[in-house]
């Protein structure tokens, strides 16, 4: 991994495209060789004028030298060697460009509800990755609703949770690209929390649709399909 270290800086005279030639840091300064030992490192050089800035090997010796290995960025937007004339200032940073994505989060709270049906779509949100990974959860508390019956029922459902891309047009696509799922046996007097969550990578920039869903795989009685309750229920995701 390239070094980076405080108040690094000194002179390179004349370096045209090739390596930067070191002649001595300015008073108040560190010199690089003083600073960090051979190896990679991050280095931004100014002429005043213009500005270039990526990852080289410092090399010591008198004098030291940085090589321009990896040009990350430069003032005039091209990742290319630039031709420094004059005095130049070589010193340590480091470039935006190698900052870790930002991570953003958030919350989608889904309304409560009551349905009848082998499977059903709770809520979903749309989010666009800052990074390549996305992280989602569904979690809710669920129950069969009380209809009257006078014996002890219950339900096994599945809380899923999917994570679709989405065109330029909005449309989600017709498989997800992640799923996962947990299954809870709900008892029709209590409600019990249930939650999945999922990992899903993607290009940064991408936006991906999140969707939550519940399906009933079966009941105490048979093919009885009993209506079910929702409440508390929320989509929380982290990307980055």
């Amino acid at each position: 991994m390239a070094m980076l270290g405080n108040f690094v800086l000194e002179n390179a005279n004349n370096p045209g495209t090739g390596d930067f030639i070191l002649s001595g840091a300015p008073a108040g300064r560190r010199g690089w060789s003083g600073a960090f030992p051979d190896g990679e490192v991050y280095y931004f050089a100014d002429d005043g004028t213009q500005a270039e800035w990526g990852i080289g090997r410092l090399t010591h010796g008198i004098p030291a030298s940085i090589s321009r290995d990896t040009v990350i960025g430069t003032t005039q937007d091209r990742a290319v060697r630039l031709n420094f004339t004059g005095t130049t200032l070589v010193y340590s940073a480091l470039p935006a460009e190698a900052m870790p994505a930002p991570v953003v989060q958030g919350a989608s709270v889904v309304a409560d509800r009551s349905w009848k049906a082998q499977s059903f779509t709770l809520g979903s949100v749309d989010v666009t990755l800052t990074g390549s990974a996305l992280r989602a959860e569904f979690s809710a508390t669920l129950r069969i609703n009380d209809n009257g019956a006078n014996d002890t029922t219950w339900q096994v459902a599945r809380v899923i949770v999917a994570v679709h891309t989405v065109d330029a047009q909005g449309a989600a696509s017709a498989q997800p690209i992640a799923a996962s799922g947990s299954n809870v046996q709900l008892d029709r007097f209590f409600f019990l929390g249930a939650r999945a969550t999922i990992l899903a990578h993607a290009s940064a920039g991408t936006t991906l649709r999140i969707i939550a869903s519940v399906q009933a795989l079966g009941s105490s009685s048979g093919s009885t399909l009993f209506s079910m309750a929702l409440q508390d229920g929320a989509l929380t995701w982290l990307t980055s």
